[in-house]
Protein backbone atom coordinates (compact mmCIF):
# COMPACT_ATOMS: atom_id res chain seq x y z
CA UNK A 1 0.00 0.00 0.00
CA UNK A 2 1.35 3.40 -1.01
CA UNK A 3 0.51 5.24 2.23
CA UNK A 4 0.96 2.44 4.74
CA UNK A 5 1.51 3.85 8.23
CA UNK A 6 1.24 7.48 7.15
CA UNK A 7 -0.95 10.09 8.84
CA UNK A 8 -3.04 12.52 6.79
CA UNK A 9 -5.25 15.53 7.49
CA UNK A 10 -7.89 16.03 4.81
CA UNK A 11 -9.71 19.36 5.08
CA UNK A 12 -13.11 19.42 3.39
CA UNK A 13 -13.61 15.66 3.50
CA UNK A 14 -17.34 15.33 4.19
CA UNK A 15 -18.25 15.12 0.51
CA UNK A 16 -17.03 15.44 -3.06
CA UNK A 17 -13.35 15.42 -3.92
CA UNK A 18 -12.26 15.47 -0.28
CA UNK A 19 -14.35 12.41 0.56
CA UNK A 20 -13.02 10.51 -2.46
CA UNK A 21 -9.44 11.34 -1.44
CA UNK A 22 -10.09 10.24 2.14
CA UNK A 23 -11.49 6.90 1.04
CA UNK A 24 -8.64 6.25 -1.39
CA UNK A 25 -5.95 7.23 1.12
CA UNK A 26 -7.54 4.97 3.75
CA UNK A 27 -7.55 2.09 1.26
CA UNK A 28 -3.84 2.73 0.74
CA UNK A 29 -3.11 2.40 4.47
CA UNK A 30 -3.17 6.00 5.72
CA UNK A 31 -4.61 7.02 9.07
CA UNK A 32 -6.95 9.91 8.36
CA UNK A 33 -8.12 12.96 10.30
CA UNK A 34 -11.28 14.02 8.48
CA UNK A 35 -12.10 17.72 8.84
CA UNK A 36 -15.10 19.80 7.82
CA UNK A 37 -17.35 22.54 9.17
CA UNK A 38 -20.16 22.13 11.71
CA UNK A 39 -22.94 22.14 9.11
CA UNK A 40 -21.34 19.06 7.48
CA UNK A 41 -20.92 17.09 10.71
CA UNK A 42 -23.49 14.42 9.88
CA UNK A 43 -21.90 13.72 6.50
CA UNK A 44 -18.40 13.86 8.00
CA UNK A 45 -19.23 11.33 10.71
CA UNK A 46 -20.81 9.05 8.11
CA UNK A 47 -17.63 9.08 6.02
CA UNK A 48 -15.50 8.24 9.07
CA UNK A 49 -17.85 5.43 10.08
CA UNK A 50 -17.85 3.98 6.57
CA UNK A 51 -14.05 4.04 6.32
CA UNK A 52 -13.67 2.36 9.70
CA UNK A 53 -16.26 -0.31 8.88
CA UNK A 54 -14.23 -1.17 5.80
CA UNK A 55 -11.09 -1.70 7.87
CA UNK A 56 -9.62 1.79 7.61
CA UNK A 57 -8.58 4.20 10.33
CA UNK A 58 -10.40 7.53 10.32
CA UNK A 59 -11.27 10.14 12.93
CA UNK A 60 -13.71 13.00 12.28
CA UNK A 61 -13.28 16.46 13.75
CA UNK A 62 -15.32 19.61 13.18
CA UNK A 63 -13.23 22.70 12.49
CA UNK A 64 -13.50 25.91 10.50
CA UNK A 65 -10.22 26.19 8.60
CA UNK A 66 -10.62 29.97 8.27
CA UNK A 67 -10.21 30.34 12.06
CA UNK A 68 -6.65 30.08 13.33
CA UNK A 69 -7.51 28.71 16.78
CA UNK A 70 -9.60 25.92 15.26
CA UNK A 71 -6.86 25.04 12.79
CA UNK A 72 -4.32 24.80 15.61
CA UNK A 73 -6.69 22.56 17.58
CA UNK A 74 -7.10 20.36 14.50
CA UNK A 75 -3.35 20.01 14.02
CA UNK A 76 -2.73 19.36 17.71
CA UNK A 77 -5.37 16.62 17.64
CA UNK A 78 -3.69 14.97 14.65
CA UNK A 79 -0.32 14.99 16.40
CA UNK A 80 -1.90 13.66 19.60
CA UNK A 81 -3.66 10.82 17.77
CA UNK A 82 -1.01 9.92 15.22
CA UNK A 83 2.26 11.33 16.59
CA UNK A 84 3.05 12.94 13.24
CA UNK A 85 1.54 14.47 10.09
CA UNK A 86 2.78 13.13 6.78
CA UNK A 87 0.16 14.59 4.46
CA UNK A 88 -2.07 17.66 4.36
CA UNK A 89 -4.82 17.85 1.74
CA UNK A 90 -6.60 21.20 1.33
CA UNK A 91 -9.88 20.35 -0.37
CA UNK A 92 -12.33 22.83 1.16
CA UNK A 93 -13.65 25.37 -1.30
CA UNK A 94 -16.34 27.93 -2.11
CA UNK A 95 -17.23 28.90 -5.67
CA UNK A 96 -18.64 32.28 -4.69
CA UNK A 97 -20.82 34.71 -6.68
CA UNK A 98 -21.37 34.38 -10.42
CA UNK A 99 -21.34 38.09 -11.23
CA UNK A 100 -19.05 40.62 -12.88
CA UNK A 101 -16.29 42.24 -10.83
CA UNK A 102 -18.22 45.52 -10.27
CA UNK A 103 -21.09 43.48 -8.81
CA UNK A 104 -19.03 41.50 -6.26
CA UNK A 105 -19.72 42.78 -2.78
CA UNK A 106 -16.93 43.27 -0.28
CA UNK A 107 -18.48 40.59 1.92
CA UNK A 108 -18.58 38.09 -0.95
CA UNK A 109 -14.98 38.87 -1.89
CA UNK A 110 -13.76 38.43 1.68
CA UNK A 111 -15.62 35.13 2.10
CA UNK A 112 -14.29 33.59 -1.13
CA UNK A 113 -10.72 34.65 -0.37
CA UNK A 114 -11.07 33.41 3.20
CA UNK A 115 -12.31 29.90 2.31
CA UNK A 116 -10.15 29.33 -0.77
CA UNK A 117 -6.90 31.03 0.24
CA UNK A 118 -6.73 32.10 3.88
CA UNK A 119 -7.82 28.65 5.06
CA UNK A 120 -5.06 26.99 3.04
CA UNK A 121 -2.53 29.45 4.45
CA UNK A 122 -3.61 28.78 8.03
CA UNK A 123 -3.58 25.01 7.57
CA UNK A 124 -0.20 25.04 5.83
CA UNK A 125 1.32 27.37 8.42
CA UNK A 126 0.28 25.10 11.29
CA UNK A 127 1.14 21.80 9.60
CA UNK A 128 4.49 22.97 8.22
CA UNK A 129 5.76 23.57 11.75
CA UNK A 130 5.21 19.86 12.43
CA UNK A 131 6.55 18.69 9.08
CA UNK A 132 9.72 20.81 9.37
CA UNK A 133 10.57 19.13 12.67
CA UNK A 134 10.02 15.74 11.00
CA UNK A 135 11.95 16.86 7.90
CA UNK A 136 9.30 15.26 5.70
CA UNK A 137 5.79 15.79 4.42
CA UNK A 138 3.55 16.43 1.43
CA UNK A 139 0.96 19.17 0.96
CA UNK A 140 -1.67 18.76 -1.76
CA UNK A 141 -4.17 21.56 -2.48
CA UNK A 142 -7.16 21.51 -4.81
CA UNK A 143 -7.47 24.38 -7.26
CA UNK A 144 -9.17 24.25 -10.66
CA UNK A 145 -9.41 25.93 -14.04
CA UNK A 146 -10.01 29.21 -12.20
CA UNK A 147 -6.44 28.92 -10.90
CA UNK A 148 -5.00 28.92 -14.40
CA UNK A 149 -7.11 31.34 -16.43
CA UNK A 150 -9.33 34.35 -15.98
CA UNK A 151 -13.02 33.50 -16.25
CA UNK A 152 -15.98 35.80 -16.76
CA UNK A 153 -18.20 36.03 -13.66
CA UNK A 154 -15.57 34.28 -11.50
CA UNK A 155 -13.44 37.24 -10.38
CA UNK A 156 -13.18 36.42 -6.67
CA UNK A 157 -12.58 32.70 -7.24
CA UNK A 158 -9.89 33.33 -9.86
CA UNK A 159 -8.12 35.76 -7.53
CA UNK A 160 -8.14 33.21 -4.71
CA UNK A 161 -7.03 30.26 -6.81
CA UNK A 162 -4.24 32.20 -8.54
CA UNK A 163 -3.11 33.23 -5.07
CA UNK A 164 -3.09 29.55 -4.08
CA UNK A 165 -0.64 28.82 -6.89
CA UNK A 166 1.75 31.53 -5.66
CA UNK A 167 1.45 30.35 -2.05
CA UNK A 168 2.12 26.74 -3.02
CA UNK A 169 5.20 27.54 -5.09
CA UNK A 170 6.54 29.67 -2.25
CA UNK A 171 6.03 26.83 0.23
CA UNK A 172 7.72 24.43 -2.17
CA UNK A 173 10.82 26.65 -2.26
CA UNK A 174 10.90 27.39 1.46
CA UNK A 175 10.11 23.90 2.72
CA UNK A 176 11.94 21.87 0.08
CA UNK A 177 15.22 21.83 2.07
CA UNK A 178 13.25 20.15 4.89
CA UNK A 179 12.13 17.32 2.63
CA UNK A 180 8.63 18.75 2.26
CA UNK A 181 6.80 18.89 -1.06
CA UNK A 182 3.81 21.12 -2.00
CA UNK A 183 1.71 20.69 -5.11
CA UNK A 184 -1.67 21.62 -6.59
CA UNK A 185 -4.30 19.69 -8.53
CA UNK A 186 -6.37 21.60 -11.09
CA UNK A 187 -9.51 19.64 -11.99
CA UNK A 188 -11.80 20.74 -14.77
CA UNK A 189 -15.56 20.52 -14.35
CA UNK A 190 -16.57 17.75 -11.96
CA UNK A 191 -19.21 15.15 -12.79
CA UNK A 192 -21.60 16.18 -10.00
CA UNK A 193 -25.00 17.91 -9.63
CA UNK A 194 -23.40 21.04 -8.13
CA UNK A 195 -21.57 21.68 -11.39
CA UNK A 196 -24.76 21.69 -13.41
CA UNK A 197 -26.45 24.03 -10.95
CA UNK A 198 -23.47 26.40 -11.21
CA UNK A 199 -23.42 26.17 -15.02
CA UNK A 200 -27.13 26.97 -15.18
CA UNK A 201 -26.58 30.07 -13.05
CA UNK A 202 -23.50 31.09 -15.02
CA UNK A 203 -25.27 30.58 -18.35
CA UNK A 204 -28.05 32.89 -17.17
CA UNK A 205 -25.48 35.54 -16.22
CA UNK A 206 -23.84 35.25 -19.63
CA UNK A 207 -27.16 35.42 -21.48
CA UNK A 208 -26.86 31.84 -22.76
CA UNK A 209 -28.84 28.64 -22.54
CA UNK A 210 -27.43 26.00 -20.19
CA UNK A 211 -27.02 23.57 -23.09
CA UNK A 212 -24.99 26.14 -25.04
CA UNK A 213 -22.61 26.75 -22.16
CA UNK A 214 -22.15 23.05 -21.42
CA UNK A 215 -21.57 22.32 -25.11
CA UNK A 216 -18.93 25.07 -25.36
CA UNK A 217 -17.12 23.80 -22.23
CA UNK A 218 -17.04 20.20 -23.45
CA UNK A 219 -15.87 21.30 -26.91
CA UNK A 220 -12.86 22.90 -25.20
CA UNK A 221 -12.20 19.61 -23.38
CA UNK A 222 -10.44 17.12 -25.70
CA UNK A 223 -11.67 14.09 -23.72
CA UNK A 224 -15.23 15.49 -23.97
CA UNK A 225 -16.21 14.61 -20.41
CA UNK A 226 -16.19 15.88 -16.84
CA UNK A 227 -13.79 14.56 -14.21
CA UNK A 228 -14.91 11.99 -11.68
CA UNK A 229 -14.03 12.42 -8.01
CA UNK A 230 -11.99 9.22 -8.11
CA UNK A 231 -9.86 10.55 -10.98
CA UNK A 232 -8.89 13.57 -8.91
CA UNK A 233 -8.29 11.32 -5.89
CA UNK A 234 -5.82 9.24 -7.92
CA UNK A 235 -3.89 12.41 -8.76
CA UNK A 236 -3.86 13.33 -5.06
CA UNK A 237 -2.53 9.88 -4.20
CA UNK A 238 0.28 10.32 -6.71
CA UNK A 239 1.27 13.71 -5.28
CA UNK A 240 0.96 12.59 -1.65
CA UNK A 241 2.93 9.37 -2.07
CA UNK A 242 6.55 8.60 -2.83
CA UNK A 243 5.56 8.05 -6.48
CA UNK A 244 6.10 11.81 -6.87
CA UNK A 245 9.15 12.04 -4.61
CA UNK A 246 10.92 14.53 -6.91
CA UNK A 247 7.88 16.65 -7.74
CA UNK A 248 7.17 19.92 -5.94
CA UNK A 249 5.76 23.34 -6.77
CA UNK A 250 3.73 21.85 -9.60
CA UNK A 251 0.10 22.18 -10.60
CA UNK A 252 -1.22 18.94 -12.07
CA UNK A 253 -4.11 19.40 -14.50
CA UNK A 254 -6.87 16.81 -14.27
CA UNK A 255 -9.09 18.58 -16.76
CA UNK A 256 -9.52 16.22 -19.69
CA UNK A 257 -7.11 18.38 -21.67
CA UNK A 258 -8.93 21.67 -21.16
CA UNK A 259 -5.83 22.98 -19.40
CA UNK A 260 -2.47 22.18 -20.95
CA UNK A 261 0.00 24.48 -19.18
Amino acid sequence: MKLDGQAAIIVGSARGIGEAIARMFADEGARILLVDIESMKRELDAVAQSINQQGGNAIAIVADATVDAQVNRMVNEAVRKFGKIDILVNSAGLRGPLVTVPEITEQEWDLVLSVNLKAVFLCCRAVLKVMMKQKSGSVVSISGTAGKEGMALRGSLCAAKWGLLGLTQTIAKEAGPYGIRANIICPGGMDEPDLRVMYAERAKGLGMEFSQLEKSVLELTPLRKYAKHEEVAKAALFLASSDSSHTTGESLNVSGGRLMN
